[in-house]
């Protein structure tokens, strides 16, 4: 097994971290060619941005808190995740590369993707599942402190949930990378087989999972208002009714005589 004490950053270029990184990018390469629009937002650790080269979206933006000259071939910018340096609907596609599992609020992560994501914007999540092999390693490894991670890996099932509430479609998404975190290589080719077995006989074990949504908004259609005749006004019982008094007008005698 994976007992390294490196950095995530790290851990991705080395081993079975690499052979991770490359199972996750070829998934992305299913999904991202397929999303269209004029930009797109990665919301994760800079040494991953390779992750979204099959994008066919060319403008690409990376947000981090900790962003140097020399972390991606990307468009830099430094901001925290829970509150994003972006306007809101104007971008087309949020990538969070295990990005809600590092987050201290991963709900306020989700809350700010779905701001800055124009309607029918579509949001691409990728994680870790609790519930497989790399899961096991995964919190051994936070136990005696060999990863350094402020937050906690989630179920896809509880992201699903919270993708509901934003007002969240999903539309895709699957388990992927069945085999587990060994480092060495013969024996990680001999497990080739549990790839394809796997996503058959038991698909809810995968190493890791995407996670596709568009963000739904529904219209607000203006009800036009049933104008109705104003009531005629009728004097309640009880109340005295207005008279009506007549006088007659008889003409005068010529009083002049003839």
């Amino acid at each position: 097994m994976v007992s390294e004490k490196k950095s995530h950053h790290v851990w991705y270029q080395q081993g079975a971290g690499n052979r991770f990184a490359t199972a996750e990018h070829d998934e992305l390469t299913k999904i991202l060619p397929t999303l269209y629009g004029y930009h797109l937002l990665f919301l994760g650790e800079p040494g991953l941005s390779d992750l979204v080269s099959s994008s066919l979206i060319s403008h690409r933006v990376l947000i981090n808190p900790h962003i140097n000259k020399e972390s991606s071939a990307m468009s830099n910018l430094p901001g925290a995740l829970e509150a994003l340096p972006i306007l809101s609907d104007s971008v087309d596609v949020v990538v969070l590369s295990h990005t809600l599992e590092q987050a201290a609020n991963p709900h306020e992560v989700l809350r700010e993707s779905h701001r800055v994501l124009i309607p029918e914007g579509h949001l691409v999540i990728t994680g870790f599942n609790p519930l497989s092999l790399w899961g096991a390693w995964y919190s051994s490894k936070k136990l005696v402190g060999s990863i350094s991670r402020q937050g906690k890996m989630l179920s896809p099932n509880r992201v699903k949930d919270w993708l509901k509430l934003l007002n969240f479609q999903i539309i895709g998404g699957r388990m992927f990378y069945f085999r587990p975190p060994i480092v060495n290589e013969k024996l990680n080719q001999k497990l080739f087989f549990m790839e394809k077995c796997g996503q058959t006989c038991w698909p809810f074990f995968g190493g890791a999972y995407t996670l596709v949504a568009v963000k739904r908004v529904i219209p607000l259609t203006p009800v036009r208002a049933k104008w109705k005749p104003e009531p005629i006004w009728k004097p309640a019982e009880g109340l005295p009714k207005p008279t009506t008094t007549t006088t007659s007008y008889e003409p005068q005698q010529d009083t002049v005589a003839k």
